[in-house]
């Protein structure tokens, strides 16, 4: 199986990278993680210190997928992430959605090393949190703007959405050929908001992925995604109202074009079963996940209900 290693490390999303692996459409292939601030994590004793830090959110080199062309999209399955012996969770003055709070504190930086080990982030002597771990960045080159690694958008990039995880096949728009797919920023578990920024509980990983080009969808513009239980779409702005209202928007597009319903009948019903919420509060743009469970769409497409299995 085709490995990228932590060899190359790029700290934006550019047409301008150079790929370090090719694979084919249905090709698995595994991708070795950093951790988001760089390599200085190696022992329980370790403390982070931005002074030290490298980032944000480093992309093992990039993916390079055959057939993908402008106007396609990618079908990125995930198909396991296994974190990695050690993880780090922290706050900063001014790094978190809690600027004028935090700074009266003043507690100056604040982290927190932990170990991973089976199944289980052991946060203290008491307290044991059941490892979730998800793909905090996963995104495709821009069509021309470079995007530091920190950033989100139509492209992916730093989603940092629980609903980026093992059994989930997250659908990103194509804008250069060959995609350039970049991974990173995996997190062993992460809360709604995100509100530490630096986490979620932070760490290195080895993520196994299998990638598919399809057509896009005429009116696809944000990332969706289809799991065992929902499809949802993500969608980025500032103001928060406006990633939420992105995102639905997605969603009921992607109802109508792919899925068969008519677009008001779509609204009525995502307003009795819509699932929504701000994944993510620290990034340039907030994240919003919008979704609905797949139990509430009969007749869904082959292309969707297989797409999440």
């Amino acid at each position: 199986m085709k490995r990228q290693t932590r060899d190359t490390l790029y700290y934006t999303h550019s047409r301008h990278n150079k790929p370090t692996l090719f694979v084919q459409p249905g090709e698995t292939f595994v991708v070795e993680t950093e951790l988001c601030t760089g390599d200085w994590l190696r022992s329980l004793q370790d403390r982070y210190d931005p002074a030290k830090a490298k980032g944000p959110n480093p992309s093992s080199g990039c993916i390079y997928v055959e057939g993908a062309q402008p106007g396609t999209m990618l079908a990125v399955s995930i198909l396991g992430i296994e974190p990695d012996g050690l993880g780090y969770t922290g706050f900063a003055p001014g790094m978190n959605p809690f600027p004028d709070w935090i700074r009266q504190k003043e507690w100056g930086v604040v982290s927190k090393t932990v170990r991973i080990r089976d199944g289980l982030v052991e946060w203290d002597e008491r307290l044991q949190l059941p490892v979730r771990p998800m793909v905090g960045m996963l995104g495709t080159a821009p069509a021309q703007e470079e995007f530091l690694n920190s950033r989100n958008g139509p492209h992916g990039g730093n989603l940092d959405a629980q609903e980026v995880t093992v059994g989930a096949t997250v659908y990103l728009p194509v804008f250069v050929e060959g995609a350039l797919l970049h991974v990173g920023d995996v997190h062993a578990i992460q809360g709604d908001g995100e509100i530490c920024c630096g986490g979620g509980v932070e760490c290195r990983a080895v993520v196994t992925l299998r990638v598919n080009v399809l057509p896009k969808p005429k009116r696809m513009t944000w990332p969706r995604f289809v799991d065992a239980t929902h499809i949802g779409c993500f969608a980025c702005a500032r103001p928060a109202e406006d990633a939420f209202r992105l995102a639905v928007q997605e969603l009921i597009y992607w109802l109508a074009d792919d899925c068969g319903w008519d677009e008001r009948e779509a609204f009525l019903l995502l307003g009795q079963v819509l699932e929504a919420r701000a994944t993510q509060f620290v990034d340039p743009l907030y994240t919003y996940v919008a979704k609905v469970r797949r139990e509430w769409l009969p007749g869904l497409p082959p292309s969707v209900t297989a797409a999440g299995t």
